[in-house]
């Protein structure tokens, strides 16, 4: 059996050579050896890098639209409809959550909840194919979310203040819930 057999040499196995006998790990001549090919790739990166630089450089951006004029991108109504349903599907669920977690004791929980919010409305609203009702809708409750958020830390604003917020919240998610069909 094979674990009978001493693990030092066995029959019929070649184990390491001697230790005289091993091969250097490195052989000297490939060390001095020239690599034209490297300083040819090494170029060629280079070249390819400036010339990225220059075209990056020289062609316009969206914050400087060209001379010409640019059209305005025209959505059709499937699209328009996609995104007022994201963005829709989007409040309910922030309208939910800021529900659900304001409803309590715990402060955190609430501005975490308005925040949030304000962010999902924030992702809705940024969709290009959006009518304007929409995104100024939303855009309008996300601020009073954030306003809401800001107000309720301890110090930052009387009771009256704060309440005006709340109100302010009220009214716009009044307003959002009939943009989205749901008052």
């Amino acid at each position: 059996m094979v674990g009978d057999l001493p693990s030092s040499h066995r029959e019929g196995q070649a184990g390491p050579p001697p230790s005289g006998i091993w091969p250097p790990p490195h052989s000297p001549q490939s060390a001095s050896r020239p690599r034209p090919w490297l300083a040819v790739a090494v170029a060629l990166t280079g070249a390819v890098a400036v010339a990225a630089l220059v075209v990056a450089l020289t062609r316009p951006t969206a914050s400087h639209p060209p001379a010409t004029g640019a059209a305005t991108p025209t959505h059709t109504p499937a699209e328009t409809a996609a995104a007022q349903q994201q963005l829709c599907d989007m409040y309910k669920l922030a309208a939910q959550s800021v529900q659900v977690d304001t409803a309590g004791t715990d402060k955190a929980l609430a501005r975490i909840a308005t925040t949030n919010g304000a962010l999902m409305l924030d992702i809705g609203a940024s969709n290009p194919a959006l009518d304007a009702n929409h995104r100024n809708t939303a855009r309008a409750l996300e601020a009073a979310y954030l306003t809401v958020t800001a107000k309720s830390s301890y110090g930052v604003a009387t009771e009256a203040e704060f309440q005006s917020a709340l109100d302010d919240v009220i009214a716009k998610d009044t307003a959002m819930k009939k943009v989205c069909g749901g008052g």
